[in-house]
């Protein structure tokens, strides 16, 4: 596989994950207040983010199981961006208002899928690049997420405020659909073989 393509594949993915990780942490907050919520609340708030704290936790076992049919780490991406994806979309279909207990369970099962599919994305950077691109992979990494911070913080923002709740989380579900096309496409080559790794490919 082309550097290129490999870095592209990445960029796709990270970018997935600073875009709900970007509104969560950068637009929620003002939106919150701009509903009422008080600042001690909001703060607390915060802890929905716990997930990507714990994710060490699961890290073991996804590294040494994978998906012989899906792919080692896609068989755990492709999955968890579409759920992210989904629950997303799903918080776009209430009329009226949104429910914040709604919004917070929401917020906390998006975290948890975001960072599990991390586990897997960080992975599958150290199995596709050789030592020369990691470099490359490592600023790939950055500028993608802070690329996807952007887009889901300050201009899902404006959006907001333009357009309202729905249309916001339709679009912020609808580009991370869009930013799995890649990985749905991508077909990853078999894991090299390692002395010292035990891996469990799973049938399915």
């Amino acid at each position: 596989m082309r550097t290129a393509t490999k870095l592209g594949l990445l960029s796709s993915l990270y970018l997935s994950q600073g875009l709900p990780f970007g509104f969560f942490t950068q637009a929620l907050p003002v939106l919150l207040r701009h509903q009422g919520l008080s600042l001690p609340s909001i703060g607390l708030a915060h802890l929905l983010a716990l997930p990507w704290a714990l994710k060490f936790l699961w890290a073991p076992p996804m590294d040494r199981h994978g998906s012989a049919r899906w792919g080692r780490r896609r068989g755990y991406i492709l999955p968890l961006q579409c759920l992210s994806s989904g629950l997303l979309l799903a918080l776009a279909l209430p009329e009226g208002g949104l429910d914040m207990r709604l919004l917070m369970a929401a917020v906390l099962g998006i975290n948890l899928l975001a960072a599990t599919q991390d586990v897997a994305t960080d992975g599958l950077a150290v199995d596709l690049l050789a030592p020369a691109e990691r470099g490359w992979g490592n600023g790939i990494q950055v500028a993608a997420y802070r690329v996807g911070m952007i887009l889901g913080g300050g201009v899902m923002l404006a959006v907001f405020d333009a357009v309202g709740w729905r249309p916001t989380f339709l679009a912020l579900g609808t580009l991370l659909l869009l930013a799995t096309v890649p990985v749905a496409l991508f077909r990853e080559p078999p894991p090299r073989p390692h002395p010292h790794r035990a891996w469990a490919c799973d049938g399915g």
